[in-house]
């Protein structure tokens, strides 16, 4: 599974003078798609806080937190659904060529197939889900949110690949903005089904009209293109690294609300939703710089030391902003809220702040060893670290609540810096020495 690049020979160092116009080109046109990402992620998430401060307002704090809970674990289930195709849309569409309708078709199906499984299996044996489904609606509509949630979510490492980031954004700020628009004329009902209702319609919808355009004008481009993919044992071998990194990795979020909603009840629940959105948030920035840089540096002759060189530092650079704007604007944020927010939550956004800054050394490297496809190490310290956050959280919260959350997502994540800070220094220093071209 671990794989090397090609080394640098007369013939690449002949060359490598004439690609710097190359190497300028294609570093704009990371930073580009980059900052267009990191734009929709900002907005999405605004929007995605001041639909929840807008549903604070409106709706009890029990319902709220229900819903909550309810939509974050459809969304983390229909996360597992994808297996990780993502990450190989990002790594191996920008060389797909005629395949790729193929690959986007397939991926789709299977990812539906698999949510669907995973949203009934909830429903029957899922753990917490007697507090989270109180009538049979909310039960036979739970498989449902987690399928189109899949399809909706699968859709944005594909445009990605395909470099159409700019649908990308369309599609999130879109429903980010219509979902917010039915509240206040369903409060009346004052009921967590109004909110995980509509998000299911609206996300349905997007998704569908998104889903009609890329097959009908995004995938024309490549249908007359050669495929430069490698074999399809390195493929599956890259896939399955990445399904198991998906795998740990989607247990945190799918339990941490659970364990929150189950030890300190719904209230608490809502705080942490609110808390955790933000958190989130500079999670997607991390998410799209590492996207960006993917997609660019794993094309055929791709200036990858200029690349990683510029990756790092614009990483430094989101996970500085995203400190600061927690620690500032998330209090904010919550005081709009309400008094309680503000109280209960503030201390967790802190925290996160502080895991922001220490984050960002273990995003640097799951960039890097994607392109480099060496990803053994990192599922290996990504399990550790949801071992650390659960196994933490669960000790941790009932002495010190929400504060406990925090606590434990910062040892794992300072634990995780600590491993993977050497090798992160090995493998950037070998893209960089190897300047252009790398696998396909």
């Amino acid at each position: 599974m671990v794989l090397t690049d090609r080394p640098v020979d007369s013939a690449t160092l002949t060359v490598a003078p004439t690609t710097a116009p190359l190497a300028r080109l294609r570093r704009s046109s990371m930073e580009s798609r980059a900052v267009t990402l990191m734009t929709s992620s900002i907005v999405t998430g605004v929007l995605g806080v001041a639909y929840w401060v807008v549903a604070g307002r409106l709706y009890p704090t029990a319902e709220v937190g229900r819903a909550s809970a309810t939509i974050s674990t459809a969304t983390m289930l229909s996360s597992l659904a994808c297996l990780s195709l993502g990450g190989s849309y990002q790594r191996f569409l920008p060389v797909a060529g005629d395949r790729t309708r193929r690959l986007v078709v397939g991926g789709l199906l299977l990812a539906g197939v698999v949510a669907a499984i995973l949203g009934v299996g909830f429903v029957f044996f899922g753990v917490g889900r007697d507090e989270l489904f109180q009538h049979m609606t909310e039960r036979l509509l739970f498989p449902a949110l987690v399928v189109v949630l899949a399809g909706y979510a699968l859709l944005d490492p594909i445009l990605t690949g395909l470099r159409r980031v700019r649908v990308v954004a369309l599609k999130n700020v879109s429903l980010s903005l219509l979902k917010i628009l039915p509240l206040p004329l369903l409060a009346y009902a004052a009921s967590d089904l109004a909110m995980t209702g509509t998000w299911l319609l609206l996300a349905c919808c997007v998704t569908v009209v998104i889903a009609g355009w890329l097959f009908r004008h995004g995938l024309s481009a490549s249908d007359d293109v050669a495929p430069t993919l490698p074999p399809a044992r390195q493929i599956w071998a890259f896939q399955g690294a990445s399904f198991a990194m998906s795998l740990v990795v989607t247990l945190t979020p799918l339990c941490l609300p659970l364990v929150v909603l189950s030890q300190l009840g719904p209230e608490s629940s809502a705080y942490y939703n609110l808390a955790a959105a933000l958190g989130t948030a500079a999670g997607m920035l991390r998410a799209n710089v590492i996207a960006s840089y993917v997609v660019d540096a794993s094309a055929p002759g791709a200036p990858q030391a200029a690349l990683t060189r510029r990756m790092i530092r614009l990483m430094a650079a989101v996970a500085g902003m995203c400190a600061a704007g927690l620690a500032v604007g998330g209090p904010i944020l919550l005081w709009l809220v309400g008094g309680d927010y503000l109280a209960a939550a503030t201390p967790l956004v802190l925290l996160l702040a502080g895991e922001t800054l220490v984050a960002v050394v273990t995003a640097a490297y799951a960039a890097v060893v994607q392109v480099r496809r060496r990803l053994r190490l990192l599922v290996a310290v990504q399990a550790g670290m949801v071992v650390v956050t659960i196994g933490g959280a669960m000790l941790l919260v009932p002495t010190y609540g929400l504060v406990g959350v925090g606590l434990a997502m910062v040892a794992a994540q300072a634990t995780a810096a600590a491993v993977v800070a050497v090798p992160l220094v090995r493998e950037a220093r070998s893209l960089i020495a190897t300047g252009v071209g790398g696998q396909p």
